[in-house]
């Protein structure tokens, strides 16, 4: 029997503060990821400075942290330390009192970094999400008209943040599966790549059609986790047909495991972008069959990157017409204030 998500579109959508469009009908927000905090000490003291040149040049309404915030599965050794490098990473937003929010990555686990420590923060809209999905981090972020009530009118957009998971093996032993299924010589993805489960794809749909049966209309939005879906690589491989844009200097270490999401996103007809983290020496987007796909680079100092590529995936709407959204790949190396940019050396 096929599970009916639906009921869970209250939970999934609850927030403890409301996001709404700017007064002249405009909201964006910032996807970033892969800060790869590292066991027993906090972050290079660029990476907060990052995220503040970000902020104040894009004037973003909201910040998304796609993935992997520390290294190890046990996160830094400590919750102490973890509080201490959550306080060091979101000071910037919570100084600026712009909200934000995270999925975890192939790095992360509950158990090294729980929901719980991000929460207490006041900007914070990390949520474990509903318990009858897999993983936790699985949940919507709605945004609103700068004029609307929230309790009965619509969102003008829908963001569905999803937990892609630690590795397409760990899936199949789950299901009684003991082979390794993540081969390294396949078509899709790597043997340590996660991906999003089936039952997040179907989450996805019949909340999608809860929207649209409730409020009359489909409401357009985005999709953002960590691990790239297998049609990411499909952007590379296609550069004139997709028009890609951007860089690419690592293959894209998709999911192992085709969910099918993007085709549950394509038959909806609703989600205008796929935003992934993962890869960090990679900065492009390109269009399939109308849905933009990206991958961000990651932003940490703490792990492999380049300045050539340190930034994040700006997206903007405005309430008008929220369906057509404006895309693009914001450098750190444009913004005059990230003056200890080197775009000369590479940390890989």
């Amino acid at each position: 029997m096929i599970k009916d998500y639906s009921s869970l579109l209250d939970e999934s959508m609850k927030t403890k503060m409301t996001l709404r469009a700017k007064s002249d009908g405009s909201f964006r927000f910032i996807c970033v990821s892969d800060f790869h905090a590292q066991p027993g000490r906090l972050a290079d003291e660029r990476l907060p400075k990052s995220i503040a040149a970000l902020l104040d040049h894009t004037s973003a309404d909201l910040m998304l942290i796609l993935g992997d915030l520390t290294h190890e599965d046990e996160g830094l050794g400590s919750y102490e330390l973890l509080d201490r490098y959550i306080a060091q990473f979101s000071a910037p937003l919570e100084e600026r009192g712009i909200p934000w929010a995270h999925v975890p990555g192939n790095h992360d686990r509950e158990d090294g970094i729980p929901t719980e420590h991000f929460m207490k923060y006041p900007h914070c809209l990390s949520r474990r999400g509903p318990s009858e999905l897999p993983g936790y981090g699985t949940f919507i972020l709605p945004v609103y008209a700068h004029d609307a009530d929230a309790e009965s009118d619509a969102p003008i957009f829908v963001i569905y943040m999803m937990d892609s998971h630690t590795g397409s093996s760990m899936w199949g032993l789950e299901r009684g599966i003991e082979d390794d299924i993540g081969l390294r010589n396949m078509t899709t993805g790597f043997e340590k790549d996660g991906g999003v489960y089936p039952a997040q794809a179907a989450w996805y749909w019949d909340c999608s059609r809860e929207l649209e049966k409730r409020f009359g209309h489909k409401i357009p939005g985005a999709i953002c986790m960590h691990i790239p879906i297998p049609e990411v690589r499909l952007i590379p491989h296609n550069q004139w047909l997709t028009h890609m844009k951007g860089e690419l200097e690592e293959s894209a270490g998709i999911s192992g495991i085709n969910s099918g999401l993007f085709a549950a996103a394509y038959e909806r007809g609703d989600i205008k972008a796929i935003i992934c983290g993962h890869d960090h020496i990679n900065a492009f987007s390109g269009f399939y069959m109308g849905i933009e796909l990206s991958e961000d680079a990651g932003l940490g100092y703490d792990v492999y990157g380049t300045d050539r590529m340190r930034g994040g995936r700006m997206i903007t709407i405005r309430e008008s017409d929220p369906g057509r959204i404006i895309s693009e790949h914001v450098y750190l190396k444009d913004i005059p204030q990230a003056d200890w940019v080197n775009t000369e050396v590479d940390d890989f």
